[in-house]
């Protein structure tokens, strides 16, 4: 045994110079080959190790506090050595000349091998570092990495339970972010979530969690699948046909992996799908003798093999989930409403679907899974309220919401005026990265519907909700109004508005009856810290700027029906204040536009006389001292807007107040 622990350690120091021979250039320079042939080495090892081993590790992977007596099983070799140099070769995949297939191939098949002679820290890094795997390698290798992942690695991995800590669970998040940013097919983000899903029952929290701090490709993707595959969480808010993405699951079927299939007509490589796994590795090896454990058989080699092995236990595996179905798929159900509220996971439900994850109606899904039975199945059921999840998950809902909405973006870049030279090139070069990406911008905008049909289902207000939180949505939603204000095309803006008038006005106005002091806070030219999100806020420009900004997304909200005359008499004292104290005199020209459009009679906008345009004018003159009076007459000033205002109205309003015995001075142009 001294004898292969000294070869298997000069092996991994040759991983180790073939490392460093790619990265000088020093010749001869190993190719993919060269390397694959090194790395196929290890696999013969540690397939040899794992068909004399006693009882097979893959059913002590899940249990940490059996690692020791895992690897009491193994000869001394130096594996965690082996795992190092197979990390630093990932490193080197980019600048390997040629051989990328057969060192791809060969890279899988050892950490496959390599994952039960793992101890628990490296065990944790592998999902994250086989992902990473499709940043470096070519994409017609990127089934290979997925098929890994999913039957090989996550199943023996994501499942392992502490007591007192999951990090396993924790870098889920980052292993879909990863997967979804790296892999362009769909088909593997559908081919990753179910596998995720058979495994995980939280793993919503996940998805909300790439979907709030993920990149856009990521983020998109998690989106679109949040909705696919969870349960409608309020089947009236929108039509089902138009909500959910529509996606084709043609991924390829992980097929029978006995090296002469039954149903393989004699050839070596089978066509057949797998139904059943075994995870014995001698049985493994035996009928597979270059892949890694755990054996993937089709219906008749698992009948055929368990003939010979009769004490062999065959599971069986998931098939993947065909087009989504929007109403039950109990066969047996006699429910009225047929509206899917969970989705099971577990072999046993499925057997009923022919192997498929089946989706339940409310009473079928009583009927499965109670106090009786089903009470260890892996359910997803639909989204809760906001405000009956715990911290972490509503924050990240809230996040999620506030991403999407914030990919909305106007149609031409927002350049200011006192940016600095380095401020403009920074933005020109990050428009010139995101239109290199291909993204287009319809796409980024009508993003923004998942984050409205979130918002609109889950965070509906009560007398409880957290104001930070509310007022973080609202101003949110605020600046994609101003931003969805101009569409991109008549498909664009017929959807945007319908969005709009059919949900998102009346949401908004409900939050106006509720908590009117919070919706009056966010339209404010200083509104509260948690208010200051997306659009000027998120960029250092001057504070005339931030007002022209602010006063453009009041404006965009103006005809809509959730503007009251009630909130503009609150709302532009402050605005006005704000100009007079913060806006220095030669600036005050770049405002003179917006606000004739709320100020002037004859172009506001809010189709409004005079008089009640300037009701917040006459409130501060009814029983007030002089300062506020005084105030008010300073902000009317006409060579401080330098455009008409109607006197006769302001004239009544002062003649009223006679009383107060101030003194006022009009100057008339």
């Amino acid at each position: 045994m001294s004898t292969l622990a000294s070869a298997f350690t000069a092996k991994v120091r040759n991983l180790h110079d073939y490392e460093s021979r790619i990265i000088h250039g020093t010749i001869p320079v190993p190719s993919g080959i060269d390397t694959a042939n090194n790395v196929r080495y290890f696999s013969q090892i540690l397939l040899t190790l794992l068909k004399d081993v006693p009882k097979s590790p893959y059913e002590m992977l899940p249990f940490p506090e059996k690692d020791s007596a895992r690897m009491a099983m193994y000869a001394s070799l130096d594996f965690k050595g082996l795992y190092t140099a197979l990390v630093q070769l990932l490193d080197i995949a980019p600048i390997i000349q040629f051989g990328h297939r057969e060192f791809g191939d060969e890279l899988l098949q050892c950490l496959g091998c390599l994952m039960p002679f793992l101890e628990g820290e490296q065990l944790e890094g592998l999902p994250y570092l086989t992902a990473s795997l499709l940043s470096v390698l070519p994409e017609y290798l990127h089934q290979d990495v997925i098929n890994t992942l999913c039957f090989y690695i996550i199943p023996f991995t994501i499942t392992r339970k502490y007591e007192s800590r999951e990090p396993a669970h924790q870098s889920v998040s980052g292993l879909i972010m990863i997967i979804f940013e790296f892999s362009k097919d769909t088909a593997h983000h559908c081919q990753v979530l179910e596998c995720l899903m058979s495994i995980k029952l939280t793993l919503l929290k996940d998805l909300l969690c790439v979907i709030a701090y993920g990149t856009f490709a990521a983020r998109a993707s998690a989106a679109k699948l949040l909705f696919y595959y969870w349960p409608t969480f309020n089947s009236t808010l929108f039509e089902r046909r138009g909500a959910p993405p529509r996606f084709t699951n043609d991924w390829v079927p992980f097929v029978c992996q006995r090296e002469m299939c039954c149903q393989g007509n004699g050839r070596p490589k089978s066509s057949a799908e797998a139904a059943k796994v075994c995870f014995d590795p001698c049985v493994s090896i035996t009928f597979a003798t270059n892949k890694p454990p755990p054996l993937y058989l089709c219906i008749e080699c698992a009948n055929e093999i368990h003939r010979e092995h009769p004490n062999q236990v065959f599971h069986d595996i998931l098939h993947p989930l065909q087009q989504v179905s929007v109403s039950c798929e109990n066969k047996g159900c006699r429910s009225s409403d047929k509206s899917v509220v969970a989705l099971c996971f577990s072999t046993e439900c499925a057997s009923y679907n022919c192997y498929r994850p089946i989706r339940y109606c409310r009473q079928c899904h009583n009927s499965r899974h109670n106090n009786k039975r089903g009470g260890d199945h892996i359910i997803h059921t639909c989204l809760p309220s906001a405000w009956d999840m715990n911290p972490e998950m509503q924050t990240y809902l809230v996040e999620s919401i506030v991403s999407l909405l914030k990919e909305a973006r106007p149609t031409t870049p927002e350049v200011h005026k006192d940016m600095t030279e380095i401020q403009m090139k920074a933005a020109q070069f990050k428009e010139e990265m995101e239109r290199s990406k291909a993204i287009p911008l319809e796409e980024r905008q009508l993003m923004g519907r998942f984050g409205v049909w979130l918002l609109v289902g889950l965070c509906n207000p009560s007398p409880d909700t957290p104001t930070h939180v509310l007022g973080r949505l609202l101003s949110m939603l605020f600046h994609w109004f101003h931003v969805t204000a101009y569409s991109f095309d008549e498909l664009g803006e017929c959807t945007l508005e319908r969005l709009k008038k059919d949900y998102v006005c009346e949401w908004m106005g409900n939050i106006c009856k509720s908590h009117f002091d919070v919706y009056v806070s966010c339209l404010l030219p200083h509104p509260p810290e948690y208010a200051k999100v997306g659009g000027h806020w998120d960029m250092l420009v001057s504070r005339t700027s931030h007002l022209k900004n602010g006063l453009n997304r009041f404006f965009c909200l103006v005809p809509y029906t959730s503007f009251t005359l009630e909130i503009w008499d609150q709302v532009m004292p402050y605005w006005l204040e704000a100009i007079v104290k913060d806006v220095p005199e030669k600036e005050l020209c770049e405002l003179k536009l917006l606000l004739s459009k709320f100020l002037d009679p004859d172009l506001s906008i809010l189709g409004v006389e005079a008089k009640k345009i300037y009701q917040f004018v006459a409130i501060r003159f009814k029983q007030t001292s002089p300062r506020v009076m005084e105030q008010t007459l300073s902000w009317l000033q006409p060579p401080l807007w330098k455009m008409n205002l109607p006197l006769t109205p302001l004239y009544l309003m002062t003649k009223a107040n006679q009383a107060n015995r101030v003194e006022f001075s009009f100057t008339q142009r």
